[in-house]
């Protein structure tokens, strides 16, 4: 059992292929449903900056309840609070626990 402070969402990609004339058709991508998770951080410092402009670095580490996941970017939302959007670094199934880990 995971104990949920916070929500992720993957990026999910439809449609693409060929259009009806043949011609290569672009993919939309939308963000899915919510999945209660939890999320702890492993790094976040507010102290980048590049050409007058600061940013953040951010790594976290998310545990889901055990499903398949395939997802190459994901949405992070803890506490009402969007952390942003992210690339998933890797996916591990953690058996013992019944738990799958993303680490972003």
């Amino acid at each position: 059992m995971v104990i949920v402070n916070g929500y992720i969402s993957a990026k999910i990609k439809t449609g693409g292929g060929l259009d009806e004339n043949g011609n290569p058709a672009r993919p939309s991508e939308a963000f899915g449903e919510q999945i209660p998770c939890r999320i702890t951080t492993n790094k976040r410092n507010n102290i980048g900056k590049q050409n007058e402009n600061t940013f953040t670095v951010a790594s976290y580490e998310i545990l889901i309840e055990m499903q398949p996941f395939e997802a190459e970017r994901i949405k992070l939302n803890q506490l009402g609070k969007d952390l942003g959007e992210f690339s998933v670094l890797w996916t591990e199934y953690l058996e013992s626990v019944q738990a799958v880990k993303i680490v972003v």
